[in-house]
């Protein structure tokens, strides 16, 4: 029996597992509140949690448990192939947040291959998505299972996909590898021919070889003394059926404040009113030049 994805029944299978999952109370979704900022010429939104405590008390009572192996039945999805499962989120901002995690542990640390690309090509041309991995805990990953996650656009139900819409709409042209200089933190960035997910076989090869050129043009190139591929430095990866774009990354936290890859689409998130307030204080672009490099 195949157990590859069936084009065309991802979505509904996300929302019937959501509305199961909420019903016994298997999904916890943190409550958040928006604030809008701007800053050299960039939108930004902040997601400011009502309560996110339950989230913080699981993961200090239980430090080394990994939700992936095996995910909970009533938070799986779908399978995508022989090497990756969908999985929902349990602790969501984001509605219908889907995690694409390893049947088998592999450590986040461990570079993309072209099964966990395969994995995101299945599901990406399903419905209006934005896909994301961070590269390694200074990159924002909050498990070390390696997983990849997507989420539906236009976020939070605005009208742009997402802040910083308008800068990709003005970087379409090129099929280069290229640095957006309108984004404030080194970044490099390519667009994806049309067509490129008719076969998600295809699209994983492209896209691999895609990513690997782009991390070395960020010197990012896996250990040499260590075996399976183990990145050498963190980065973001954000990818959605029309463009790449990857980040290099120094730390995690900036005045105590997490980014992960959300935030270099200029979605943002904070614990409460006082991160809010030291987020003002900072500026929103500047605090993504902090933790980049």
């Amino acid at each position: 029996m195949s157990v590859e994805l069936e084009k065309g029944t991802l979505w509904d299978k996300v929302v019937t597992t959501t509305r199961q999952a909420i019903s016994d109370q298997s999904l916890h979704t943190i409550a958040t509140q928006s604030h809008y900022l701007q800053q050299q010429g960039l939108n930004f939104i902040v997601r400011i949690a009502n309560n996110i405590k339950r989230k913080s008390a699981q993961k200090k009572a239980r430090p080394d448990f990994d939700p992936f192996l095996p995910p909970e039945p009533a938070l799986t999805v779908s399978e995508l192939s022989t090497s990756h499962l969908a999985v929902l989120n349990k602790f969501n901002v984001v509605e219908h947040h889907l995690l694409i995690v390893t049947r088998e542990f592999l450590p986040q640390q461990q570079l993309l291959d072209r099964a966990d690309f395969s994995a995101l090509c299945h599901c990406l041309p399903e419905y209006p998505s934005l896909g994301f991995y961070n590269g390694g805990e200074e990159a924002g990953a909050s498990q070390k299972h390696k997983h990849l996650q997507l989420v539906p656009l236009p976020l939070y139900g605005e009208r742009e996909p997402f802040p910083f819409s308008p800068v990709f709409y003005r970087n379409t042209n090129s099929g280069s590898i290229r640095q957006l200089s309108e984004l404030p933190f080194r970044n490099t960035f390519t667009n994806l021919p049309p067509g490129l997910f008719d076969s998600a076989d295809h699209g994983a090869a492209h896209c691999h070889q895609l990513y690997r050129e782009m991390l070395n043009k960020l010197t990012i190139p896996p250990l040499t003394d260590h075996p399976g591929d183990i990145q050498s430095a963190p980065y973001n990866l954000l990818m959605t059926t029309e463009w790449m774009l990857l980040v290099p990354r120094t730390t995690e936290f900036c005045e105590g404040i997490s980014i992960n890859a959300m935030g270099f689409v200029g979605s943002l998130f904070v614990k409460d009113q006082a991160g809010l307030e030291k987020l003002i204080d900072i500026g929103p672009a500047n605090l993504l030049q902090a933790v980049s490099r």
